[in-house]
């Protein structure tokens, strides 16, 4: 096994627990290789590196980290199972995953044979896991510092979103796919693979399958007000498909056009700023190793 560890990730939630974890691994047959990454892109440089050296890879960090660790196996040709130990801050794809939020618990889960090939997204030349955003709220988790994510944990997200409030800017986009063409002006998008988008649940009324080979697309159109602001989120809270305010639907493929150069982020992370993104999903990609099934089948249901 190949274990990667981001020691700065979240607020130390594997301080004191990485010689429990080796416990777990070993005490299921696993040889341990660590790896603790000291920079940007280390984990996406080892594991496009040496993912033929191993049977099995587990990442201990965010969503970042995860991100780095997909990436190196979508541009792999050899792609073991891949395993998974959160230690962010929000840990969306591990809710989506069903994979306890204690490490040790979580190091259980990821020497298990309960194996479940998911899909992967590209975005241009890029690969996320769950989630590509533009718009509102989606600078606030590379905006807020280390330091406020490890001490506040969600809240600061929620601070540094509040912020954001008092400057909403609207991007006037061209957005084709199969499914439907629309042009207009939106001040948040999103296209998902996840149960949980920032600690909260997805909106889709009739779930979430992770391996259909499908993204839930989300576009949600300018407000006026702060009241129009909290029909809106009413509006996503209650599942309301027939809001006027957002458009919803589902695609495996979609491009995106601006007037003007969009940041947009990428599990969580700064993506770049661009006036054209295409985005695919790559169906069931990689084989992750999932907590509780019962959950995963729950998936649908919520």
């Amino acid at each position: 096994m190949l274990w990667i560890v981001n020691p700065k990730a979240g607020r130390g939630a594997m301080s004191g627990k990485v010689i429990d974890c080796i416990g777990a691994f070993q005490q299921a047959g696993f040889e341990v290789t660590v790896h603790v990454t000291e920079s940007a892109h280390d984990a996406t440089r080892v594991v496009y590196a040496r993912a033929a050296e191993f049977d099995r890879i587990v990442c201990a960090g965010g969503d970042g980290t995860l991100n780095e660790v997909v990436t190196g196996l979508m541009q792999s040709d050899v792609r073991p199972p891949l395993g998974y130990i959160p230690a962010g801050t929000t840990n969306d794809f591990a809710q989506s995953l069903g994979i306890p939020k204690a490490p040790v618990e979580a190091a259980a889960v990821a020497v298990s044979e309960n194996l479940q090939a998911l899909d992967i997204g590209r975005f241009n030349d890029r690969y996320f896991n769950y989630i590509a955003a533009f718009g509102l709220f989606t600078e606030v988790s590379y905006a807020t510092p280390q330091q406020s994510k490890n001490v506040l944990g969600r809240a600061a997200y929620l601070m540094e979103g509040v912020k954001s409030l008092a400057n909403i800017k609207q991007h006037h986009m061209r957005v084709y796919s199969k499914e439907m063409t629309v042009e207009d002006d939106f001040i948040f998008g999103m296209v998902s693979n996840s149960v949980s988008v920032g600690g909260f649940k997805a909106i889709s009324p009739d779930g979430v399958m992770l391996d259909d080979g499908l993204y839930e697309v989300l576009l949600v159109y300018p407000v006026e007000n702060p009241m129009e602001l909290q029909w809106l989120i009413n509006d996503l809270l209650t599942h309301n498909m027939d809001s006027t305010r957002f458009v919803y639907f589902r695609t495996a493929k979609i491009s995106f056009r601006a007037d003007d150069a969009v940041p947009w982020t990428l599990d969580g992370e700064f993506g770049g700023a661009m006036q054209q993104a295409e985005i695919a999903n790559c169906s069931r990609a990689i084989t992750f190793v999932t907590g509780d099934t019962k959950m995963l089948e729950a998936v649908d249901d919520l």
